[in-house]
């Protein structure tokens, strides 16, 4: 009787549990895609550092002279080989900031990091690219956030199951408190504890 009426309260009690962490699941991947929307932070890196540029995926960083962060979207990246090798990056209110890269390796430096021509220019289309990417990134936020908003209101409300889940388990408890069987059980349950008790100067557990 104890047994079966343990293995009944321990499925109530899996079945609010399992119900629980979906609720709280859903709750939580909406709200991290809503957070990833609203901050998305650097991302995550692609490329770099290429002398003093370094490529996330939704912006670059720049140091030198004059370290900068900025954001990937609506920039654009030129190769230059004239006088010497460079990169320009162009945010869209047209500021412009300029990395510089030596055009041949000096005789005996080893050490120093060198780029190529193709290298550089490879880069910066990789640039463009991601500058690209960028855009797609935040027409789609700015389609998807205003929906991913409304289905978490409804996720936070759409507790019907847990709450059933939860209020079975009370059901099944209170059952089990007020079950005469039950109380009977435990009874000689205790009466045969205490028997043994006096026979051996120990309680068994329970």
């Amino acid at each position: 009787m104890n047994k079966e009426a343990s293995q009944v309260e321990k499925s109530a009690r899996d079945r609010a549990s399992a119900e629980e962490a979906k609720y709280r699941q859903d709750i939580l991947e909406l709200e991290n895609e809503i957070s990833g929307f609203l901050r998305p932070g650097l991302g995550s890196l692609l490329k770099g550092p290429i002398g003093d540029i370094t490529l996330y995926k939704h912006t670059v960083k720049i140091t030198g002279e004059n370290p900068a962060t900025i954001p990937l979207a609506g920039l654009t990246a030129t190769f230059r080989s004239d006088p010497t090798y460079m990169i320009d990056l162009t945010e869209p209110g047209s500021r412009t900031h300029r990395a510089r890269y030596p055009i041949r390796r000096e005789a005996g430096d080893e050490t120093t990091p060198f780029f190529t021509a193709e290298q550089l220019s490879d880069f910066a289309l990789e640039i463009v690219n991601a500058a690209a990417d960028e855009s797609d990134f935040r027409a789609y936020r700015d389609a998807r956030l205003p929906n991913a908003r409304k289905e978490l209101e409804t996720a936070k409300s759409n507790n019907a199951a847990r709450d059933e889940a939860f209020e079975n388990l009370r059901d099944v408890c209170a059952w089990q408190k007020s079950n005469p069987r039950r109380k009977e059980a435990l009874a000689k349950l205790e009466a045969e504890r205490r028997r043994w008790q006096r026979l051996t100067g120990k309680m068994p557990p329970r």
